[in-house]
């Protein structure tokens, strides 16, 4: 088996995972995390197949300090299937949660489509609050959540509480989130992970919200990106594009994943065909579930596609996508 392509995935979709959503959500991020496990195994082994020679394992790093921004290469000529790209260039959330007092820095976030803030909250058991902007009103967390009526920012809201079996603990866990409309296009979800706090809690941190946007830079720009796909899911260490027709969610799966892994270099190429991508080296591994183009940054650091997309962009069109991809300062490594 290739371990060069499957310790960089691995690194990068684990921690993706530590950020999958809690309560009634659980079992399909589950899922998820089991369908990319298939959808990495057979991508290596598609990998072994082209490149017999390249067995070497990559020791994933901490993760370092942020560079500066570092142009992958300049775009071949353009075709009809990929277009000027409208990506954005920072993720916006529009409120500022309190940062004294013990809490943690916030992360911002694009997660499944929706504005998402995500911070530590003080105490001595570790929670994180998640926040989460809709333009309409949510869905409830579960058919059996119980609904409580609150007050919070002069607005109504929703207190939700439910359990959910824990598939690793095999115990019923409790959750809790609240849901209130803050304006007309704009409602606000928040819950905290991994269980729930008291009401209080919840309330309070609400009401400490103050109405100045929070922004954080994009770990990638992009000189194009595939006519009609849109962009899911942003984090720093990855970006998803959806193809026209699939709706927004968590996963990787039906998409194009693009990645940063960081390693030891290899004394060998890592496995696929070796190809061109603007002025740097890349290798391209194929198999009938998915494709995985892997960019040297020539700094220990690895660019990763990886497209699972039915139908999917054309090796020439993938290899033309990447090669306008600039990875910037803010963005991070996946640790394993």
């Amino acid at each position: 088996m290739n371990h060069d392509v499957e310790e960089r995935l691995r690194a990068v979709l684990q921690g993706r995972a530590e950020q999958a959503p809690l309560g009634a959500t659980m079992l399909a991020a589950v899922a998820t995390t089991s369908a990319r496990r298939r959808r990495q195994h057979l991508t290596t082994v598609a990998a072994a197949v082209t490149a017999l020679a390249a067995l070497t394992a990559v020791a994933v790093a901490p993760r370092m300090a942020p560079r500066p921004p570092q142009p992958v290469g300049a775009p071949p000529a353009s075709t009809s299937v990929l277009v000027a790209s409208t990506a954005p260039t920072a993720v916006t959330f529009p409120f500022t949660p309190a940062t004294a007092g013990g809490y943690g820095t916030p992360t911002v976030s694009i997660t499944a489509g929706h504005p998402t803030i995500r911070q530590q909250l003080p105490g001595p058991d570790p929670q994180t609050a998640s926040m989460t902007v809709h333009q309409a009103q949510p869905q409830p967390p579960s058919s059996k959540a119980r609904s409580t009526a609150a007050t919070v920012r002069g607005h109504a809201a929703s207190i939700f509480d439910w359990s959910y079996e824990d598939p690793q603990l095999a115990v019923l866990a409790e959750q809790r989130s609240l849901v209130w409309q803050e304006s007309p296009t704009v409602w606000l979800e928040l819950r905290t992970e991994p269980g729930a706090v008291e009401v209080a809690t919840l309330l309070a941190y609400a009401e400490a919200l103050r109405a100045q946007p929070a922004v954080a830079p994009v770990p990638f720009t992009f000189g194009l990106t595939p006519a009609g796909w849109t962009i899911d899911n942003i984090d720093p260490s990855d970006t998803t594009f959806c193809p026209p027709g699939t709706d927004p969610d968590r996963s990787f799966v039906g998409k194009i994943a693009v990645m940063l892994s960081e390693g030891t270099e290899a004394t060998e190429q890592p496995g696929g065909n070796p190809v061109k991508v603007g002025s740097r080296d890349g290798w391209l591994a194929t198999s009938t579930e998915s494709t995985t183009l892997q960019v040297a940054l020539g700094d220990n650091r690895y660019l990763i596609l990886q497209q699972t997309a039915q139908p999917p962009l054309s090796d020439t069109d993938l290899i033309r996508f990447a090669a306008t991809i600039t990875v910037t300062s803010a963005a991070q490594p996946g640790q394993g």
